[in-house]
């Protein structure tokens, strides 16, 4: 073994005794029945690790690197870097508890939703993590001295929707089991942490939130080092913005373009207003999802968008409670060191039931018939579920381990652009139309992103970007807003895309007529590096 190596290995195992929950969901195990202290001693040892980690990469003879090690190492110490930058600048351990709540839901929820071991097995498991839930939400009490208003909010409903998992589908899962004892240690348990995470949440109420911070920016300097420490992009934040601006008077300009040839005689606005009425009935959003999944899957192969990796399909399933909050549709896959559990879930939100019709008619316009075939095209067929597919085979452990957010995020919303280019639904404008809508969503996420975290915006400001300038309803305008007050990640979609389609090009001008798309596609997909990274392997650059 390497120098190399090893630090990869001593850092991969460090780093999944401190976050057992994420080292669940890459596929190891050893912790499955933890959920991790974060008490002050704790989150001070793991800055020293951190430190040290940094001290060791600073030592490696680079020379001595080969094949990807110089793109891993590069990725590693980023990476680490963004950890100090998040503890001691972000702060969210400090300042939202839904980083708390969401270690506890997805630590739960991974256990049962997937066949990583035998079920009474995977029960201790969550025996052990239930126990732990309220010595963790303790700690998280220590912790949160300086609470974000709308964090808190969010972190209310949030801890109201996981009341779900602990009534429903942890019992469900458990049900199956045949081990009475090990049934009634589990409603013991799950008894426990229910009402640990109610009491949490009337704590929120009556304690946090009066108390709570209207601020919520990251500021200038902390969303550069964001990008630089995550997606290896040093350009500056002005350039960035810029490119932004101009991409969104694009596609607004080819909105009114593609809206003129379904009804020349009205708005724009009016057209996409128009489109989005026609949607299914709540209770149809799944069934419809399930019966399309198919035809999106054998498009993607016939028009050679890409190689399917596996036969395995994905399973459509309604989103958990305890994600419900931000999520309208998202890909669930088996980690990517995972050896033994298949199972892959597209979630789908519907609208609240008790919701007023009002309200659910403007949710629902975010599915109509013309939109759903791009959201899926995302979610699964040709976007995350094949991508992640591709990445977790890749051949790099530190790749792998550390994927980029940005470039898999950037991925499916690029194919979204792609199905309209390779002549999906037989060039019907209405579908075109509700693509260019849902990029004009995302590029409305980019630059209330900035806006919102380096440019002193208002959530109502935002709001109304969304509304104004994304064609986004008004609940979907707050829904979006408040995701990008919990954090300015979400520019990960169009920034991805944006550096996706320049190195498609650059790969274009290189080749000719000899550039494949599916090559390039395949290719890509088995990358597990930021799309810079990407662009050096690809480039030989």
């Amino acid at each position: 073994m390497t120098v190399f190596s090893q630090l990869v290995d001593d850092y991969i195992a460090d780093t999944n005794a401190y976050q057992p929950a994420g080292a669940s969901s890459r596929g190891f195990h050893e912790h499955d029945g933890r959920l991790g202290d974060r008490g002050p001693r704790a989150v001070e040892e793991r800055m020293a690790g951190v430190r040290a980690f940094l001290d060791r990469v600073a030592k490696i003879d680079r020379a001595s690197l080969t094949g990807h090690e110089p793109y891993d190492l590069d990725l590693l110490e980023r990476r680490l870097k963004w950890e100090l930058t998040e503890n001691e600048h972000v702060r969210s351990w400090q300042r939202s508890p839904a980083g708390y709540l969401g270690s506890i839901g997805s630590g739960c929820n991974g256990l049962v939703i997937r066949d990583s071991a035998p079920l009474d097995e995977r029960v201790r498991s969550l025996i052990g993590r239930l126990r732990a839930v309220p010595a963790l939400l303790s700690q998280a009490k220590q912790n949160l001295t300086d609470p974000s208003r709308a964090h808190v909010e969010t972190s209310i409903e949030q801890a109201t929707g996981m009341r779900a998992l602990f009534l429903r589908d942890l019992p469900d899962a458990v049900a199956r089991s045949a081990d009475v004892s090990l049934k009634q240690e589990f409603a013991a348990a799950n008894d426990a942490a229910l009402a640990a995470v109610d009491s949490f949440a009337a704590w929120m109420r009556s304690d946090l939130l009066p108390n709570a911070s209207d601020a919520f920016a990251w500021g200038a300097d902390s969303m550069r080092k964001l990008l630089s420490e995550t997606d290896s992009i040093d350009e500056p934040l002005d350039t960035l913005i810029a490119r932004g601006e101009d991409d969104l008077r694009a596609h607004q300009q080819l909105l009114r373009d593609v809206a003129a040839k379904i009804d020349p005689n009205a708005a724009p606005a009016d057209v996409v207003d128009a489109v989005s009425r026609d949607h299914p009935a709540p209770e149809q959003l799944l069934p419809g999802v399930v019966a399309l999944l198919e035809e999106l899957r054998q498009f993607s192969i016939d028009a050679g968008i890409c190689t399917m990796p596996t036969d395995v399909r994905i399973a459509v399933t309604e989103t958990p409670g305890f994600s419900r909050m931000t999520t309208q549709a998202a890909c669930s896959t088996p980690g990517p060191f995972e050896t033994r559990a298949k199972e892959a879930y597209y979630y789908v939100t519907p609208p609240d039931a008790a919701w007023p019709a009002e309200r659910i008619e403007s949710y629902m316009k975010f599915f109509n018939r013309h939109s759903i075939a791009g959201v899926s095209a995302h979610e699964a067929y040709p976007g995350h579920y094949v991508h992640l597919t591709y990445l977790h085979r890749a051949a790099s452990v530190a790749g792998r381990y550390l994927l980029s957010i940005t470039p898999i995020e950037g991925w499916a919303h690029y194919v979204e652009q792609v199905m309209v280019e390779a002549g999906y639904a037989d060039g019907d404008p209405r579908f075109h139309l509700m693509q260019i809508r849902e990029a004009l969503l995302r590029l409305a996420r980019y630059r209330c992103a900035f806006g919102l975290h380096a440019e002193g915006w208002s959530t109502q400001r935002a709001v109304d970007f969304f509304m104004k300038e994304g064609f986004a309803t008004q609940v979907i305008a707050e829904r979006e807003t408040r995701r990008g007050v919990m954090g300015p990640n979400y520019y990960a979609y169009t920034m991805g895309k944006h550096e996706i389609l320049r190195l498609r090009e650059k790969l274009k001008a290189r080749d000719g007529a000899s550039f494949n798309l599916t090559r390039f596609h395949d290719e890509l997909m088995q990358l597990p590096y930021p799309v810079s990274t990407i662009e050096k392997i690809m480039l030989g650059a």
